[in-house]
């Protein structure tokens, strides 16, 4: 029978942010690239669309931008959009040529998104070459980690009747809507423990090992790139003991995201996330003294897939080597 019911942990957890994101309005025609602030510029056919620093994520600026260079394609249907990517002089030449290149797929994603065909859409890397400001290496310059969009209209004339234009501020809160919601992941899946002190013993005696198989149900959320919190609820049955019987583990961990994929979200292949963090919680049931616990873990994110080993360190056990190897494997999908 199980002694204790489910327990709730609220973790208050802050982090700094990885990189400062800075912020302005959308400045007039003429002024974009002065400041780094995202918008048109003296040429009414170029944008330019500015990231934070080791970033290809678009903020509410960028977005507002790419609205309206979506807008101005949307006035003929037939304009060609070429997007060249660029960083500032931190990193390596390699490292900036391949965030380049994220860059300007983010904003073509962007403006297909916006009804701007793949066909019309031209994109290259320029990596730190063509600096907007010139600066010496090393410099952590915003206005030069930017996409320029240039709209090259053919010389046939425009179309006799444009499709509505999109309010850029209806586009811009959808998509950071949905940046929002890729971030969190609720999975389902495989739990299984091996406990290395049996405390379930008909003679008292706490000795050998059990073993808890179950299910477990978890809710991770990216709060940044590289930062992820997770709730965890398992139940399982503990055997192996004595004492069998049904028991629980409720926990929540906090983890260090290193993102190998094209950017940090769950539930697309191409994003392969792994991580190492801590949690703490409470484990009850037949067989095992009710106890907070905590400990380190490690997992990997592989698509909606995703895979954890924990150990779980009793407090009331009085040797480090007495604690709970927790396992899970499930699958998720993506809020």
């Amino acid at each position: 029978m199980i002694r204790a019911t489910g327990i709730c942990l609220l973790v208050g957890l802050a982090a700094p942010a990885a990189f400062a994101q800075e912020t302005s309005t959308p400045m007039k025609a003429g002024t974009a690239g002065t400041t780094g602030t995202s918008g048109m510029t003296a040429d009414p056919s170029v944008y330019q669309v500015f990231f934070a620093l080791n970033s290809d994520r678009l903020d509410s600026d960028a977005l507002a931008a790419v609205t309206s260079a979506a807008n101005d394609f949307r006035r003929t249907g037939n304009a060609n959009v070429r997007l060249s990517g660029h960083t500032d002089t931190t990193g390596s030449a390699e490292y900036n040529e391949r965030l380049a290149q994220r860059r300007a797929d983010a904003v073509a994603r962007e403006l297909e998104r916006l009804g701007v065909p793949e066909s019309s859409i031209t994109r290259d890397a320029e990596g730190e070459s063509n600096l907007l400001v010139e600066t010496g290496q090393g410099v952590a310059e915003r206005r030069n980690r930017r996409v320029q969009i240039s709209m090259e209209e053919p010389a046939a004339a425009p179309v006799a009747e444009a499709p509505a234009a999109v309010p850029a501020a209806v586009t811009g809160a959808a998509a950071t809507v949905a940046d929002v919601i890729d971030r969190g992941r609720f999975s389902v899946g495989a739990y299984y423990g091996l406990n290395l002190l049996d405390e379930g013993h008909d003679n008292g005696d706490d000795d050998g090992t059990s073993n808890l198989g179950g299910l477990n149900l978890s809710f991770d959320y990216l709060m940044t790139d590289w930062l992820n919190l997770s709730l965890e609820q398992a139940v399982f049955y503990n055997w192996g003991t004595d004492d069998e019987g049904m028991g629980g583990r409720s926990a929540a961990g906090v983890d260090f995201v290193f993102p190998t994929g094209d950017k940090s979200t769950f539930g697309t292949f191409s994003s392969i996330l792994p991580y190492v963090g801590a949690n703490i919680g409470y484990i009850y049931g037949e067989g095992i003294d009710d106890d907070w616990f905590a400990g380190p873990e490690i997992g990997l994110n592989i698509g909606p897939f995703n895979a954890k080993i924990a150990y779980d360190i009793p407090w009331g056990r009085s040797s480090m080597g007495d604690g709970i190897i927790s396992t899970t494997i499930g699958i998720g999908i993506t809020f």
